[in-house]
């Protein structure tokens, strides 16, 4: 079985991704793409534990992450790809290279920016992050 990662947020840069991950399954008989949205809640509630708890930040988080792949859905739904969606907390490149090695993911396949070489070594982009982490191959499209 082919899964190949797309992480996604829902930026026109994470749906380009989609669609070459979406190629690169074509007449791949058993292939999957893993969609996953990195949420990162601020820390701390600062006076707020009385008014919101846990589980209503949790579950705000949880619908973020799942709107953020709806256009990713849609773009792999009209094509009949098969695909799975989840959302994750945490640090975006840890939590993408993590996924991708616990759910067998050969490849990693995700939006850039597009900042230039020089750009993207001063701003340590997540995308220079994955590639440093992942033990699977990473595809970065513009």
């Amino acid at each position: 079985m082919l899964n190949i990662l797309v992480p996604v947020d829902g930026s026109d840069d994470a749906n380009r991704a989609v669609l070459h991950a979406r190629q690169l399954t074509q007449g791949t008989q058993g292939a999957r793409i893993h969609l996953l949205n990195i949420q990162t809640p601020p820390q701390g509630r600062a006076g707020l534990s009385r008014l919101v708890t846990q589980d209503m930040i949790d579950e705000y988080y949880m619908r973020e992450g799942q709107e953020a792949a709806d256009e990713a859905r849609k773009l792999l739904d009209v094509t009949g790809t098969d695909y799975t969606s989840h959302v994750e907390f945490g640090n975006p490149a840890v939590e993408i290279a993590s996924y991708a090695q616990q759910h067998q993911c050969e490849r990693i396949v995700m939006g850039t920016r597009g900042l230039g070489a020089f750009a993207g070594m001063l701003v340590g982009s997540v995308a220079n992050q994955v590639v440093q982490l992942a033990e699977v191959p990473v595809t970065l499209v513009k």
